[in-house]
């Protein structure tokens, strides 16, 4: 009987021991993915570094605001100038007003330079009051009439007062400076409906007489210099005292019927959405 030589189906030593060797990547295939890593770590790097509108949070978001910073640096140095050594203790006191007033004022122009600005840019204006509604001037329109409220709600208050400040420190010293230099010419008033003639009061023919000879009487003029003077003087006193009518008109607008106006608003441009916006038609 044959005999099986079991070593015969058995691999050989040699064979056994020979593992596959791993094929190392050269310097071609390296270059790609080297590449994509890098353009990946500066993608990334990138967005953490400037983060987008919306991964905004309170702790990055950092509002630029020049002229609130100007007007923050000109009134601590007054601060400094006024109060000097002796009032140093009081130093915090008033960098903490100016800090809260510069606050107000950086909402309202970060607001409108961060904000209102790109979007005009990229919208435009015609969802304020398109003729046909969309839900994108919808949402446009009812997002920016609530911020409106309650951004122009404090910061008019404060411009109110800087207003007033600025009026009754620079304004109105610089018109009586004016108005003396270069006074107003007295204009004739007409004759009351009912008037009393007093014993001893002068007649109405002697009133008369003397508003025509304030009238008509010339006043020599200063000489140029000091009209120039004067005439600048008067000017920004008048202009201090228009720039205070209009801030204390906004502040009370705001005050009582901005809310008002933006709830009309946001309700019409809703009802224009959903019932007739249709009409007008095209």
């Amino acid at each position: 009987m044959a005999t099986v030589n079991r070593h015969a189906f058995l691999p050989s030593p040699k064979a056994s021991l020979r593992l596959p060797q791993p094929q190392v990547p050269g310097p071609a295939e390296l270059l790609p993915a080297a590449g994509a890593l890098a353009l990946g770590l500066s993608l990334a790097s990138a967005a953490v570094a400037q983060p987008g509108v919306e991964d905004m949070t309170p702790a990055n978001f950092r509002p630029v605001c020049p002229a609130s910073d100007g007007l923050y640096g000109f009134g601590k140095g007054a601060a400094d100038s006024l109060l000097g050594a002796e009032g140093a203790e009081y130093r915090p006191l008033a960098i903490e007003a100016l800090l809260r007033v510069r606050l107000e004022i950086c909402v309202l122009e970060s607001f409108v330079y961060e904000a209102v600005i790109p979007f005009v840019q990229r919208k435009g204006v015609g969802w304020i009051l398109p003729f046909h509604e969309s839900i994108d001037t919808v949402i446009a329109g009812t997002v920016f009439a609530i911020a409106l409220n309650f951004i122009l709600f404090g910061t008019t208050k404060i411009l109110s007062v800087l207003g007033i400040y600025h009026d009754f420190l620079v304004g109105a010293p610089l018109r009586l400076v004016g108005y003396a230099i270069l006074p107003e010419r007295k204009k004739r008033e007409p004759a009351p409906f009912i008037q009393i003639n007093w014993p001893g009061a002068p007649t109405p023919q002697d009133r008369e007489e003397e508003e025509e000879k304030a009238v008509d009487d010339p006043k020599e003029m200063p000489p140029l210099p000091l009209a120039v003077f004067g005439g600048v003087c008067k000017g920004y006193g008048i202009f201090a005292e228009v720039v205070k009518n209009v801030l204390e008109g906004v502040d009370t607008f705001v005050g009582r019927y901005l809310a008002f106006f933006s709830i009309a608003y946001i309700a019409f441009k809703w009802a224009h959405f959903r019932l007739f916006n249709d009409f007008p038609p095209l």
